[in-house]
């Protein structure tokens, strides 16, 4: 549908209800955690790296030219930044988590069934409406998170990062195919 007038911003976040931009801080991460764990890390969070496909690129010679194909696909690891609350057990919630992938007191790595979740990236629009969401299957942390250096001369809040391994990230069943 072309505009009326190309130049003009008048469609953005019209008074219509067309083009209202999606905020990056309109979101929330859905992690199936047992107990309280599950609420302590939705109320902490702090920001999120969304997992990413690519594929390799596979080089198909002929004569003169060169071509491309897609080959192996592959999801990049994201991460999850939450603060650190001093009357909630945010640090042991995330502990707790990388506990179940390697035990540092048994040395053991435990099962996949026990440790990979299913997990929901939730976008909403600014008045908390539903838009869409990223289905993340396979999600696990691989390291410990990290805490950050300590220091006395500053008064910054504590974050906490941990990366997030992520076997598929799936938008599918939220593309409603409008372009």
């Amino acid at each position: 549908m072309p505009l009326s007038n190309p130049t003009s911003a008048d469609h953005l976040a019209a008074e219509a209800g067309a083009f209202e931009p999606q905020r990056v801080s309109n979101w929330s991460l859905e992690i199936p955690l047992d107990g309280q764990d599950k609420d302590v890390i939705i109320a902490a969070l702090e920001a999120f790296k969304l997992p990413k496909i690519t594929n390799e690129a596979i080089e198909l010679h002929f004569q003169n030219g060169v071509t491309f194909v897609a080959g192996k696909a592959k999801t990049d690891q994201g991460s999850l930044t939450v603060k650190d609350i001093v009357d909630r057990d945010v640090l042991g919630a995330l502990v707790r988590w990388r506990n179940a992938v390697y035990s540092v007191k048994t040395g053991k790595i435990g099962l996949a069934k026990d440790y990979k979740k299913t997990c929901y990236l939730v976008l909403t629009a600014p008045d908390g409406t539903y838009q869409r969401q990223c289905k993340l299957i396979g999600v696990f942390p691989p390291a410990d998170p990290d805490y950050p250096d300590l220091n006395m001369t500053t008064s910054d809040k504590v974050v906490l990062t941990m990366p997030l391994s992520c076997d598929k990230p799936d938008w599918s069943d939220s593309i409603n195919g409008i372009v």
